[in-house]
């Protein structure tokens, strides 16, 4: 049975214009590129330059990077348009009359969040798949892409969501969850490079020990463009970049073993940490509703 607070959700997410310009936009950028692509291959193709059918391979990688990485963008704009008119409806009264709903209330959130992103992905569905017509890639790899934005998007929804319940201005739950968006993707590469580096000089041989590199895989694990890394290289088959920065820490990145575990836990640590900012989350506004 579904939620009242989810029919209500979709009831306003319906009526509004904010899905449908999302929508375009969001299909423009990615049309746009694909046209880029398709003129530039054409023109080397008649010019007589060196053709290699293999460029259509990183045409898709391109098209599908683009896709990733609006989701970290536009999620935290997003969720705050939903919340943005919440200050002059009764949702707020409403959670506070009756007890346990701000449970069904962050769930109902975190569901639209999910069903946008779906919707957004299965509308540049067209345009995806052209840009692997020449490429020989597979509908599974599609699959796989749309399971990524799905996983990225709770990721980063849990964030902004959590944030929305600590303070009522607009603006900063954007911005911080902007903030700890880039401390996981980039802070925990510095965070590795200075374990690295404090370990190194601490060591009198100048190795850096196991334990750091252990510390060092971790950070890696909760780092969301490792999972990523992963369907890279299962698209391109060129493991050599995240092997190069897993080497640079002491890790063997070339294990079959670290290939066959690591991406996968890299996954479920993102879903991990979005469900742990949603516990935070209905936590936070059940303890504002009972100080209310």
């Amino acid at each position: 049975m579904w939620s009242p607070i989810l029919k209500i959700e979709l009831l306003k997410e319906g009526r509004n214009i904010r899905l449908p310009l999302t929508i375009i936009f969001y299909n423009a950028i990615l049309a746009f590129v694909m046209l880029l692509f398709m003129v530039f291959n054409a023109e080397s193709f008649q010019e007589g330059y060196y053709y290699n059918t293999s460029s259509y391979l990183y045409q898709f990688l391109i098209i599908s990077s683009i896709q990733i990485g609006v989701i970290f963008f536009v999620i935290p704009f997003y969720v705050t348009g939903m919340h943005s008119g919440e200050k002059e409806s009764c949702m707020k009264d409403v959670l506070e009359v009756i007890p346990g709903l701000s449970n069904q209330y962050i769930i109902a959130k975190m569901l639209l969040v999910i069903l946008v992103s779906g919707m957004i992905f299965i509308s540049a569905l067209p345009v995806t798949s052209l840009s692997c017509v020449y490429s020989g890639i597979g509908f599974a790899k599609i699959i796989r892409l749309g399971i990524m934005v799905l996983v990225f998007s709770f990721w980063s929804g849990a964030i902004t969501i959590f944030f929305h319940t600590l303070r009522t201005q607009l603006k900063w739950p954007v911005v911080a969850a902007m903030l700890v968006q880039c401390v996981f993707m980039f802070g925990t590469i510095m965070g590795m490079e200075i374990i690295r580096n404090g370990a190194m000089l601490l060591t009198d041989a100048g190795t850096l020990p196991v334990e750091a590199s252990w510390l060092c895989l971790f950070l890696l694990i909760l780092n969301p463009l490792a999972s990523y890394m992963g369907y890279y290289g299962n698209l391109t088959g060129n493991s050599g970049l995240m092997t190069v920065l897993c080497g640079h820490f002491g890790i063997n990145g070339a294990n079959k073993l670290f290939s066959l575990f690591f991406y996968k836990i890299s996954t479920l640590m993102c879903l991990l940490i979005g469900c742990i900012f949603l516990f935070l989350a209905t936590r936070n506004l059940g303890q504002k509703n009972k100080r209310g």
